[in-house]
């Protein structure tokens, strides 16, 4: 299991632990902005099985997920729960709530 240090670990981490059976028939923008030290904004391009990731804002996400960066380090590592920091109003969603209950399946997790 690995211990991601950094933002730019855990997306680069993405594609690996991408599972494209669980996004075949997704059509979506999942916009994560991570702020904090070492934060930034990144679009999950997510269309048919397939993962796209690209850094920046889109203008239609069809989920954002904001959350600071040491915290989705801590998720990503598997040392605290989303729905954990969701309840402690840590990380916040808006847009899509089918997305956002989906978006973890579509991905290894190490928790």
């Amino acid at each position: 299991m690995p211990t991601f240090q950094s933002i730019p670990e855990v997306i680069a981490s993405y594609p690996d632990r991408f599972k494209p059976e669980e996004a075949e028939d997704t059509d979506a923008v999942v916009q994560l902005n991570i702020t904090g030290d070492g934060g930034g904004t990144y679009q999950l391009v997510i269309r048919d099985g397939a993962l796209d990731i690209r850094e920046g804002a889109t203008d239609d996400p069809t989920l954002t997920a904001t959350v600071d960066a040491d915290d989705w380090i801590r998720v990503n590592n598997g040392e605290v729960s989303p729905m954990t920091l969701l309840m402690q109003g840590k990380l916040t969603f808006s847009g899509s709530l089918p997305m956002a209950l989906k978006f973890r399946s579509m991905f290894e997790t190490y928790a």
